[in-house]
């Protein structure tokens, strides 16, 4: 049975076309008043939050922060921002909170991109798809990780600046090769730009992707690639990568590169003259 598509609603597409008026962001509680101004039913505002967070589901709505004067002061509030359609989208139903709370639990009260704790920063953890949904991601527990609210404004931020749509990104994934699946995000993230470890771990789905990639330096491959170590604001060390050339992929990669290991380690173990 395929999956389920779902469409949004009026009201969702009411939303929308508000958010579209305000690229520069528009506040909740803005996006409410603009609805009642236009008409909106008391009936249909019971349930105004829930379609809100629902529109990802359709749309690309990046979340930020901005400063507003709120009652004669400066404040920061949260705003929403419309960034475009998304493509290809089925719905996998949400996730439930038994899987929820499950993937919290697993955290341990630390986020799993920076490291950060809720007993030491005060964080607060969301459940995160590691690879979106629009670029083919699951609901699968495999998929879901528990990351501070920062990390999940900034991953998505991250991605809304790479220079690739989502149909771009579903076929770098799709590759069967990991050595395929990682030089082509470096690829398509650019070159001479930095790739975090942690969008490379989504793409290369392993555990040892760290040294898949430091296999697309082999002589049999020729690319090289630059890593750069620094610690994050947690003091975790953490690491992006740095395309700096490419050759073309050969027929079959990976089976390129076991068969070089495979000829290097014979020629270690014969005798030296």
């Amino acid at each position: 049975m395929g999956k389920k598509t779902s469409n949004p609603g009026k009201i969702h597409l009411r939303i929308v076309e508000v958010m579209k008026r305000f690229p520069e962001g528009i506040t909740a509680g803005q996006i409410r008043q603009e609805l009642e101004r236009e008409g909106l039913r008391p009936e249909d505002q019971t349930h105004l939050d829930r379609r809100k967070r629902d529109l990802k589901k359709w749309f690309l709505i990046e979340k930020g922060t901005a400063e507003q004067i709120v009652e004669s002061k400066k404040r920061k509030v949260v705003v929403y921002k419309y960034r475009g359609d998304k493509q290809g989208i089925t719905d996998e139903g949400q996730i439930n909170q038994k899987l929820r709370a499950e993937v919290i639990h697993a955290a341990h009260g630390r986020c799993q991109m920076c490291g950060k704790t809720i007993e030491k920063h005060g964080i607060t953890l969301v459940v995160d798809h590691k690879k979106p949904r629009d670029w083919g991601g699951t609901n699968d527990r495999n998929n879901l990780w528990a990351i501070c609210e920062e990390c999940n404004a900034g991953k998505k931020a991250y991605f809304a600046s790479l220079n690739v749509d989502a149909d771009t990104m579903r076929r770098v994934t799709a590759h069967e090769s990991v050595h395929v699946r990682i030089g082509e995000l470096l690829k398509a993230v650019g070159v001479g730009k930095r790739t975090p470890s942690s969008l490379l771990e989504v793409v290369a789905d392993q555990d040892d992707w760290q040294k898949r990639l430091r296999e697309l330096r082999y002589s049999v491959i020729g690319w090289k690639v630059e890593t750069i170590l620094y610690k994050g604001s947690s003091g975790k060390k953490q690491a992006d990568y740095v395309l700096k050339s490419f050759k073309p992929w050969p027929a079959d990669p990976t089976a390129t590169i076991r068969q070089f290991e495979r000829d290097r380690e014979r020629l270690n173990r014969e005798p030296q003259d």
